[in-house]
């Protein structure tokens, strides 16, 4: 009788990922790496495939959510632990397609996190304080911060902007590349990279116009040449030292610190608050669908709420007087 090798868990999630190199984008090559290494493998690694069950796997996701749950520990987001169970899933399918694994049931689930997302939105006052600096302090990489609040582009699809990314004539951006520092774990080394790759999504391929009066203040600083626009040269500056650079920016305006992130917050509020329509809103901002947009970045100030309540207390009275 020939018994069969048992295999751990380990090197099987292992060898899938290798076997995921090639067909998936190498940003999301460095994201499944560092999920396995520095999660699942810690955790479930030393499982051997006949041995794991849905239980197991159930109790693991759990934990994952409690951990995450306690304060200063940098614990895992919702949208990670869904990610984490994405390759769990893969990796126990091929598993039973291979027959190395009876067949477990593989829907999951875990508590919904109450915690929302916190964001800020710049006050008018705020944007006119950074709009004002980067007039008097005009140069390639200031023009930047106003690039992103005037279009709601993402910092890695700033960082990858060149000139020819501009048509002055049509006065259009646009958006077909993104720059990204990934993190690859593997059981060897460790591999830290920039890559220049495409857009988050496929709708993150976008075209954005560009005001006629702003089109003129980037004419200024355009060169000859199709250098990046951060740097006015064939050198691109990474996202992360970009940020280095923003928040010296808010030193200097005696703004109070915020995510680079909240200028795309803001550019969205900014959008809503002026009546435009949603699905034009999410184009602009590259999401697959309305939802996101409205869920992740759409928040209505005070002073609208307010005027929503005034607005129908006044229909209700007239219609009560007539």
């Amino acid at each position: 009788m020939i018994l069969k090798k048992k295999i751990l868990y380990s090197d099987w999630i292992y060898d899938w990922l290798i076997e995921k190199k090639d067909y998936i984008k190498e940003s999301t090559y460095a994201n499944y790496s560092n999920s396995i290494f520095n999660h699942i493998i810690p955790k479930l690694g030393s499982y051997y495939l006949p041995d794991l069950n849905h239980k197991i796997i159930q109790d693991f996701l759990i934990e994952l959510f409690k951990n995450g749950k306690k304060k200063g520990d940098g614990g895992l987001s919702e949208k990670t632990i869904k990610d984490i169970t994405i390759i769990i899933k893969g990796s126990l399918k091929k598993a039973i397609n291979e027959d190395k694994l009876k067949h477990i049931e593989l829907t999951f689930n875990y508590p919904k996190s109450n915690n929302e997302k916190k964001i800020y939105v710049l006050t008018k006052h705020e944007q006119n304080k950074l709009r004002d600096y980067v007039l008097e302090n005009l140069s390639n990489r200031s023009i930047g911060i106003l690039i992103c609040l005037y279009s709601g582009i993402r910092i890695g699809e700033l960082c990858a902007l060149r000139w020819e990314d501009i048509d002055f004539k049509k006065g259009i951006l646009t958006i077909n590349k993104t720059i990204q520092r990934i993190y690859v774990k593997g059981k060897e080394k460790n591999i830290s990279k920039v890559i220049i790759t495409t857009p988050k999504t496929k709708n993150a391929n976008r075209e954005i116009p560009i005001n006629k009066n702003f089109l003129g203040i980037l004419k200024q600083l355009k060169s000859t040449n199709n250098d990046y626009i951060l740097t006015g040269n064939n050198k691109f500056i990474e996202p992360r030292t970009y940020r280095k650079y923003f928040n010296k920016v808010l030193k200097l305006t005696k703004i109070k610190h915020f995510n680079f992130h909240s200028l795309r917050h803001t550019f969205a509020t900014n959008c809503i608050s002026l009546g435009i329509d949603y699905k034009t809103v999410s184009e602009l901002l590259g999401h697959a669908n309305v939802n996101i947009t409205l869920n992740l970045y759409v928040h209505p100030r005070l002073s609208q709420k307010k005027k929503c309540i005034d607005l129908i207390c006044k229909d209700i009275q007239e219609k009560v007087t007539i």
